[in-house]
């Protein structure tokens, strides 16, 4: 008989290597690009602990669950009979250790080729447990293979991460453009389950839960938003707080107020039954390529704040009283070249420094998320920002306004490049895919997101810019009390030279971005 943790832990003997290079004995003395380094590689081994966790549940499956007859039952058959040994060994739940032994198993049996990148540390567990869930339909069917092999593909072909909202809409486009027969069926079940829950709870409060179309949930919860906004700034309430209380105003028909209790409160709040309040605009963005909207073609379409959606989905939305429909290249523009291109305003007439609406929509469309990696703030919520910074003092020599320079970035990702020492650079690779990579302050470059909505819609490749028009550089006014854009006056006894310390700044990351190239072109897009 064998007894469980008998022996002493074999972890802390492990060479540096496995453990992220740091040394417990001087753990001050490891520079910082090392111990990021390191943490990457912890978790690779994080993948290949959790592979071993798998394999070793698979091999359980096979002698406890698929070698035994009894597998109807409900607490003595196979599986549950199974599941108990891992709950008792690991200390948790018969639930987790059942979802555990059904990620497993369904790893092996659905997804093979995934199963080994989690092997080799091409993913973390988390990712491997997002590529279940995302391919849950398909188990049975007889595309589940290919679309295994192809996920396994993009994970082990592309360069940069992979956040939880780009990896969700990759496994999403593959498994609708295989399958989208099942795509069909299971919203069509979804919707049929749609309903109102409530949920007591023994503090007091309750939950309420609704189930209801992605779009109608969009759109209720941006109605609930509006509302807790129109608080003053000197509500004591936080913004979950106030979005609770705005939610049930609605529900119930009732004043929503503002809790700052001062007599001079500037809170504008709308009558009730005022659905959303009178000065708030609710936009949902839905893009789609012409083709699934005329019903031509069957290509999956895009909800921002929801990820992928299929082409019926597309269609309804498209039916719908209130929505609007904007194409990005206007109605009757003929294309350019005999290739299909279409080519649209960069920018401004009056100026080069800002993007046309088209651009604006272009990127926003493009990016779908925050170009940051990791980072899942809605491009329709963040910042246009110019990648190699634009040189208001002379446009020529900086970076330009146009789509191969251009990305959004959430507010805090934006304070931190401008007014931090964060880098960033964009290019297309040789295959004419759009790739980012971030230079953290002490020089490690750490790759961008692996794909972009370009996979998702191909079309957008079709569209170009107008090359920017490039104005003459922006004498400095000396005369009066005019500033600088670092906010210092300008008087008649300041310098001449313009922006002095914005013009270093931009000189060293263009320097920083030329050796980065360099680097590049001579050793290949080394992973992180």
């Amino acid at each position: 008989m064998s007894s469980v943790l008998a022996s002493p832990s074999p972890w802390p003997g492990l060479p540096l290597g496995f453990l992220g290079d740091v040394d417990p004995a001087y753990p001050d003395e490891t520079e910082m690009n090392a111990l990021l380094c390191g943490m990457a590689e912890i978790g690779r081994g994080k993948s290949y602990l959790a592979w071993s966790e798998y394999r070793s549940v698979t091999v359980m499956f096979d002698r406890l669950v698929a070698a035994r007859e009894d597998t109807d039952g409900f607490v003595v058959d196979g599986f549950a009979d199974c599941a108990a040994r891992i709950s008792k060994v690991q200390g948790i739940t018969q639930r987790r250790a059942e979802v555990l032994l059904s990620e497993a198993v369904a790893l092996r049996d659905r997804l093979p080729a995934v199963f080994d990148c989690l092997r080799d540390g091409v993913i973390a567990p988390w990712q491997a447990q997002l590529v279940i869930a995302r391919t849950d339909l398909l188990d049975g069917c007889a595309s589940a293979l290919d679309v295994d092999a192809e996920i396994a593909a993009l994970l082990r072909g592309r360069t940069g991460s992979w956040s939880r909202k780009r990896l969700r809409d990759m496994c999403d486009r593959i498994v609708y453009r295989h399958d989208p027969d099942a795509v069909r069926e299971r919203r069509k079940h979804a919707l049929d389950d749609r309903g109102v829950w409530t949920d007591p709870r023994e503090d007091g409060t309750a939950t309420i839960t609704g189930l209801m179309s992605a779009e109608n949930v969009q759109i209720a919860a941006a109605a609930v938003s509006a509302l807790a906004d129109t608080a003053c700034e000197h509500d004591g309430r936080t913004q979950p707080q106030r979005a609770s209380d705005a939610m049930f105003a609605l529900l119930s028909g009732t004043a929503f107020e503002c809790q700052c209790g001062r007599v001079d409160c500037t809170a504008q709040i709308p009558e009730p039954g005022t659905i959303p309040p009178v000065d708030a605009k609710i936009v949902l963005h839905v893009v789609c390529d012409e083709g699934t909207l005329a019903g031509t073609k069957a290509n999956a379409g895009y909800m921002d704040g929801h990820g992928v959606i299929s082409a019926e989905h597309v269609r309804d939305i498209a039916a719908r009283p209130d929505t609007t429909i904007k194409p990005l290249v206007p109605n009757g523009t003929e294309p350019d070249d005999d290739d299909g291109t279409f080519t649209l305003p960069a920018h401004l007439p009056s100026d080069p420094y800002r993007p046309s609406s088209a651009l604006d929509t272009f990127v926003r469309v493009r990016d779908g998320i925050c170009a940051d990696p990791g980072c899942e703030v809605s491009a329709w919520r963040g910042d246009m920002e110019h990648v190699a910074e634009f040189d208001h003092a002379d446009p020529a020599r900086g970076g330009q306004t146009d789509a191969e320079n251009m990305n959004v970035k959430c507010r805090l990702d934006h304070l931190r490049k401008t007014f931090g020492e964060w880098l960033d650079d964009q290019w297309r690779d040789d295959d004419g895919r759009l790739r980012t990579e971030f230079i953290t302050p002490e020089g490690l470059v750490i790759p961008g997101e692996a794909e972009t909505n370009e996979d998702l819609f191909p079309g957008l490749r079709r569209i170009r810019f107008s090359a920017p028009a490039q104005g003459p550089p922006r004498r400095p006014h000396l005369n009066g009390r005019d500033h600088d854009e670092d906010g210092e006056h300008r008087g008649e006894d300041r310098p001449t030279r313009a922006r002095p310390r914005v013009e270093n700044k931009h000189a060293r990351r263009r320097a920083e971005r030329y050796r980065n190239r360099r680097r590049r072109n001579t050793d290949g897009d080394a992973p992180f």
